[in-house]
């Protein structure tokens, strides 16, 4: 059985766009091709889903949940009771696709 990983990568209010520089999607010109290619790399050990957290809701359950560094006072009651990965935008931006990994499987 695979374990699952949550990666926030962007915000949203009630269903209503944060507007947000601390969010993922503005950091990569193909962000589509880098959530590919991460997911291929965890396969078949990790699934992984890439969503907009609504801030006024529960942050969802996983074994490991990915944010944007810059967000880590935002996160701190939040997510206290779960694995954590901060990641950031450099990461993405580079395409560090194997230390994110690495991250994520040693958290």
């Amino acid at each position: 059985m695979s374990k699952k990983v949550l990666w926030v990568w962007s915000f949203n209010n009630r269903q209503q766009t944060v507007g947000t520089p601390a969010g993922m999607s503005g950091v990569t010109m193909r962000p589509r091709k880098f959530q590919k290619e991460l997911r291929e790399a965890l396969a078949p050990d990790w699934e992984i889903d890439y969503i907009s957290d609504d801030l006024s809701e529960t942050l969802p359950q996983a074994d490991v949940i990915v944010i944007p560094k810059t967000n880590r006072a935002l996160y701190a009651e939040r997510a206290k009771d779960a694995k954590v990965v901060w990641v950031s935008g450099n990461e993405v931006a580079e395409n560090d696709i194997e230390g994110i990994k690495r991250k994520i499987i040693e958290a």
